[in-house]
């Protein structure tokens, strides 16, 4: 039932969720709690929901305890002299934070970096090419084209594979990519994707390298400027990025709990 309501306009799922939220009685006391403005079942509203599993969320896997905090927060032994000359790379001749900024390293704004496409993506309706163009899907402004929002870096050394398609499975490999974008999407080689064993799928996800338009496409929309770093200022810079990773948040602090108010089977 939300599926299909969904199809038909998102806010109608809204309706059905709440109202199965409302039908626990276990929720009600919980909610309470939470909401000053809740008395009774019907007072739940999605925007309750919404703003619990939000809370829930940003307290869960909260990344801000990793050894780069703790260099901020004054604590020199956090970094050896390895990491430190990465980060100078990072907020300097490397050029990363021109995008990668702020408190998480994301701007949160939308580049293009001519990273390589695969897979279907997220063809825009009635286009009879398989690709996808990034934010001009939402804008329809052609300077939009092939820009995909700047990921947050915190955790990035134990989230592989990296770029919106997934395209490199390692850190070293992305890092590099980023010193010189149009080269290394010249180069690319699709053996290093990591993608499920699906023979429906793989008659289409590299159809993309075999058009040359969409190729030049990506390669013209490129934002980045080549930077040149040695071997081992790309290793001292991926230290760096390692101590971007938060222990604390990557099982979640409260953890799975050992039955929910639904009574839904979980996962162990």
């Amino acid at each position: 039932p939300v599926a299909r309501a969904i199809l038909r306009r998102q806010d109608y799922a809204w309706n059905i969720l709440v109202e199965r939220i409302q039908a626990i009685n276990e929720y009600l006391p919980l909610f309470r709690d939470a909401f000053a403005d809740i008395k009774k079942a019907t007072d739940i509203s999605i925007t309750h929901i919404a703003n619990a599993i939000g809370a829930f969320v940003n307290s869960e896997w909260r990344a801000d305890s990793s050894p780069f905090d703790a260099y901020l927060r004054g604590d020199e032994a956090a970094f050896g002299v390895i990491e430190k000359r990465g980060l100078e790379l990072f907020y300097g001749k490397g050029g990363c934070a021109a995008c990668h900024s702020g408190k998480f390293q994301t701007d949160h704004e939308f580049h293009a970096i001519a990273m390589p496409q695969f897979g279907p993506g997220r063809t825009r309706m009635f286009d009879p090419v398989v690709r996808d163009r990034g934010r001009i899907n939402e804008t329809d402004e052609r300077e939009d084209s092939h820009k995909f929002r700047t990921p947050s870096l915190r955790n990035v050394a134990i989230s592989a594979p990296y770029g919106h398609t997934g395209a490199y499975r390692t850190l070293e490999a992305v890092v590099r990519h980023h010193l010189n974008p149009v080269a290394a999407f010249r180069t690319y080689d699709p053996g290093q994707t990591i993608l499920p064993p699906e023979a429906r799928l793989a008659k289409v996800d590299f159809l993309v390298f075999e058009n040359t338009v969409e190729q030049a496409s990506i390669i013209a929309a490129n934002e980045l400027e080549p930077v040149d770093l040695t071997d081992r200022e790309v290793t001292d810079l991926i230290a760096f990025l390692r101590t971007l990773t938060d222990g604390k948040g990557l099982k979640g602090r409260l953890g799975a709990p050992q039955n929910v108010p639904s009574g839904l089977p979980l996962d162990e």
